[in-house]
């Protein structure tokens, strides 16, 4: 597991570029918010050139990877580079929360004049929001890169 919740990786397949779009676009539909039923495996918007899309899953994981890819003409085929990152609002949202869960922790460890327990509480927390933010992106981003080398695959 990577230390950073960013995936980039590239897809070669014999598959031409309106192929590509029209695999994806398959089993893409709608980008919904709050949808427990999805009638399609992906959600978001496909075009000739590339994609945005986030797997439909029937519970909440914030930390979903959005997987963006680039369709580009190749010599024999298609060249698919996906790159799978946070949620732009997650990331600034947990970017904030690591500012203000540390900026807690300096301000303690500068005004202690003994060392107790408490002080650890912010670092804590701190690593329980890092645990948090690897574990949900990165117990679902192993399987949608399975399932896109899988959909791409030539047939």
């Amino acid at each position: 597991m990577k230390l950073i919740p960013y995936d980039k990786f590239k897809i070669k397949t014999a598959l031409s570029p309106t192929e590509v779009a029209q695999r994806v676009r398959s089993c893409t539909g709608e980008k919904k918010v709050f949808s427990f039923d999805p009638s399609h495996e992906f959600g978001g918007y496909v075009h000739e050139k590339g994609f945005e899309i986030t797997k439909n899953i029937s519970y909440r994981n914030s930390f979903l990877p959005v997987i963006e890819g680039r369709i580009e003409q190749a010599r024999k085929g298609s060249l698919v580079t996906i790159a799978m990152r946070l949620h732009f609002l997650t990331m600034l949202i947990m970017v904030m929360l690591f500012s203000c869960v540390g900026l807690v922790g300096i301000a303690m460890l500068t005004n202690m004049d003994d060392f107790s327990l408490p002080v650890l509480i912010p670092f804590g927390v701190l690593l329980f929001l890092v645990v948090l933010v690897l574990a949900g992106f990165w117990s679902e981003a192993p399987k949608q890169k399975r399932r896109l080398i899988a959909l791409l695959k030539d047939k």
